[in-house]
């Protein structure tokens, strides 16, 4: 354990600990006229209610950044449990090959992914670069439920969200 008084921890070792705090898996989606692109994120979180916003963080060198910063909106599709290879898909797969076979609907001028556990539009309203990562907030414009699971990653390993709940329920 470090006394937080030496040089800063190394990404990998925070990347380790930050593991063990659960995270719902999403895929961020953006359209314009070069059509869809999309990327894997797990920094997303509620911002406000009044009016209702997200906050989402991306990696800055990504293109699909510069493509929400254009089209001024974007949609959180939080995946379920069956859609884990869409996630590595979305994380790691060839930026123009990712919408390939990926069933989804187009809502409000943004992707909507076909079987996603939750998916909520939004306009952008903000972008804040920090560090190597940009900080977009969506007011939202309108949400989506599905049926299956929510895919929650805890320890770099996939979980059903349900499981994760019994499991972690105080008595």
């Amino acid at each position: 354990m470090s006394d937080g008084q030496g040089e800063p921890v190394a990404g990998d070792v925070f990347r380790t600990v930050m593991s063990q705090f659960p995270t719902f898996v999403t895929v961020i989606t953006t359209s314009d006229e070069d059509g869809p692109v999309g990327c894997t994120a797990t920094a997303v979180l509620s911002l406000s209610l009044r009016p209702p916003s997200l906050l989402v963080s991306l990696h800055s060198d990504g293109r699909t950044v510069d493509r929400i910063l254009g089209a001024g909106a974007f949609a959180v599709n939080v995946l379920s449990v069956a859609q884990w290879d869409w996630s590595r898909r979305f994380a790691t797969g060839e930026p123009g090959a990712r919408f390939a076979g990926v069933p989804h609907t187009v809502v409000a001028g943004v992707p909507a992914l076909t079987g996603a556990a939750a998916t909520v539009g939004c306009a952008l309203t903000q972008s804040i670069r920090v560090l190597d990562h940009t900080l977009l907030v969506g007011e939202v414009r309108w949400t989506a439920t599905g049926t299956q699971e929510p895919l929650v990653l805890l320890g770099q390993r996939p979980h059903a969200a349900e499981p994760l709940a019994e499991l972690l329920a105080v008595a």
